[in-house]
């Protein structure tokens, strides 16, 4: 199923989630607001949830269009170990619209096997039983596998012993793996890894937001700006026997510099040949917008180029690409669904460009280029296991974009879903 490219003005969405993070052990946000003051309410409020889809903290901000705010929400991280690693934050109007939001991952970082601190990250979405993963923990993990060939292991011990930086994050896993994990034998669970990457320095992967244009009409100037991102997200089945784990006290820094004792597990691990087997069925949006505006026809003194793909799997030829250029105003979607796959990994490619060239005189008005992308990715896992499985779906989702689209983007993920 494909949409074609059509004809409109480029929109910017009101709020944009550029980053989250934890900073002196606060929660933080970072959001852009639309130019367009327009688009603004006079007041909104940024609110955290916990794994629960409790809140936990919230803040009132003056959007200012045009800028960056920086929000942080004390105490919206709190005993993550017992509320849940995969929590969310939201961006509504005070009357209760909501403008985006963001999931994110709580993990930690460690100085050593004894201490640790809070941290955050943009994460993606998935239903409560689906354990989540970086990218560089699910490929440490499956070297440590291969090398073993079915022994068993200290997991966090070796995680640790080929990656110190991945200690933290291997100790949240594990304690998810005793969670979700089965009490004794064979046991398999979902798990959701994932990587954002871009050039603009956000956590947005491959959504973002070029655009070009003078910051002085009192001077000649000209500039090209370019972006690139990649997101990747993976579900998978991982098979593996645990032995009942040894448990490891670790001191966890709090805000003001208190210290919290945590018991967290530390299990010995093995794969096992597992006799479940998932498919998974795969839903994909890519979506653009270019505009331009040039002041010196016929020549082009500013463009805009956004080009977009999809891949499912590591494959080569992607099942969606489609590139829109300016200066004709243009958006485009383009969208795919793929049933009975053996793999649970997608990932989208993005690159924009936007440029113009102006000679200082406005009398001809303002030359500008500007280019947008987003995206959605969600797949479902369903796995037969003789004599039933612990949990027989797993679903996963990532969502990002700079335009004003993220309500019909989360629409599309709830009909996959409610088609399946």
């Amino acid at each position: 199923m494909a949409t074609p490219a059509h004809a409109a003005e480029a929109s910017e969405a009101p709020a944009t989630l550029l980053d989250v993070s934890m900073q002196d052990g606060e929660l933080t946000a970072r959001i852009r607001w639309s130019a367009e003051p327009e688009d603004l309410p006079e007041e909104v409020e940024v609110l955290s949830y916990d794994g629960t889809d409790t809140l936990t903290a919230g803040e009132r901000v003056t959007p200012k269009a045009g800028e960056e705010t920086e929000v942080k929400l004390s105490g919206a991280v709190q005993e993550p170990w017992e509320t849940g690693w995969a929590q969310r934050l939201v961006v509504r109007e005070a009357k209760g619209r909501e403008l985006t939001r963001q999931p994110y991952d709580v993990s930690l970082a460690c100085e050593d096997e004894k201490t640790c601190e809070l941290t955050a990250a943009p994460g993606i979405s998935a239903s409560r039983e689906v354990l989540h993963a970086s990218n560089a923990l699910q490929e440490t993990l499956a070297v440590i596998e291969k090398e073993q060939d079915g022994k068993a292991f200290d997991l966090v011990h070796e995680v640790a012993r080929r990656d110190p930086s991945l200690f933290g994050e291997a100790l949240t896993h594990a304690q998810g793996l005793v969670k979700y994990g089965a009490a004794e034998g064979c046991g398999c669970t979902w798990e959701a890894s994932y990587a954002r990457s871009n050039t603009q320095g956000t956590g947005l992967g491959a959504a973002h937001d070029v655009f070009a244009r003078p910051l002085a009409t009192n001077r000649p100037s000209k500039t090209r700006l370019t972006a690139q991102g990649t997101s990747q997200m993976t579900l998978s089945l991982r098979c593996a026997s645990l032995d009942w784990p040894r448990l490891q006290l670790v001191g966890i820094k709090q805000p003001g510099g208190v210290v919290k004792p945590v018991l967290l597990p530390q299990p010995v691990y093995s794969t096992c040949a597992g006799t479940c087997s998932g498919r998974f069925t795969h839903f994909a949006r890519i979506t653009g917008a270019v505009s331009a505006v040039s002041t010196n026809n016929p020549f082009l003194d500013g463009s805009a180029t956004e080009q977009s793909k999809y891949h499912l799997g590591n494959g080569l030829s992607p099942l969606l690409n489609w590139t829109e250029s300016a200066p004709n105003d243009n958006t485009f979607i383009q969208a795919t669904t793929a049933y009975n796959v053996g793999s649970g990994s997608g990932f989208v490619q993005t690159s924009g460009e936007a440029s113009y060239n102006y000679n200082g005189n406005s009398s001809m008005g303002v030359p500008r280029g500007r280019a947008q992308g987003g995206y959605l990715m969600a797949v479902q896992g369903t796995v037969a296991c003789p004599g039933g499985g612990l949990y027989p779906i797993g679903r996963a989702w990532d969502i990002a974009t700079t335009m004003g689209n993220e309500t019909f983007l989360n629409d599309g993920v709830t009909l996959f879903f409610d088609s399946l």
